[in-house]
């Protein structure tokens, strides 16, 4: 029975990478080795290389393709953060609240200018402030200061 389709290209395929000529020669021979075209003692002679050399070569570029075909994540990896966009993030936030914080500082102050009495609590008792004395007349007088700024009759 015939095979149908292309016809297998073996190591031919080197060929078509990147890379040195040097190199191509190398992994032409380790798949030849691996195919079992040729044996290892004749390539070795051929590349110039002891066996032990060319079997720690052979591992690496086993390993290494093995190591390629591993399964991995799909999709594009996740971007790394440098240091310069966590500054950047964190002057953000900071901004943020500062402007949180100016707004309710105007809010505050708007407040305070139409509503001036809410801004400065007043005292009705002379005595609570510190280290001064009350008499009789004093709090008369002050009394009489407190119907005056709020304009209402003595009750």
């Amino acid at each position: 029975m015939t095979r149908r389709g292309r016809k297998p290209t073996g190591t031919n395929l080197v060929e078509r990478l990147e890379g040195s000529e040097r190199a191509k020669t190398r992994l032409k021979a380790i798949l030849e080795t691996l195919c079992g075209q040729r044996s290892i003692p004749e390539v070795c002679e051929e590349l110039g290389i002891q066996e032990s050399m060319f079997h720690r070569v052979r591992s690496e570029v086993l390993q290494t393709a093995l190591d390629r075909l591993e399964p991995r994540p799909l999709g594009r990896p996740p971007l790394q953060q440098l240091p310069q966009d966590l500054r950047v993030v964190e002057l953000e936030a900071e901004n943020l609240r500062l402007h949180l914080e100016l707004k309710a500082a105007e809010v505050r102050r708007e407040l305070a200018e139409k509503l001036p009495r809410l801004a400065k609590p007043q005292n009705i008792d002379p005595a609570a402030e510190p280290g001064k004395k009350t008499t009789a007349r004093s709090q008369k007088r002050h009394r009489k200061r407190l119907q005056a700024n709020t304009n209402h009759p003595k009750p």
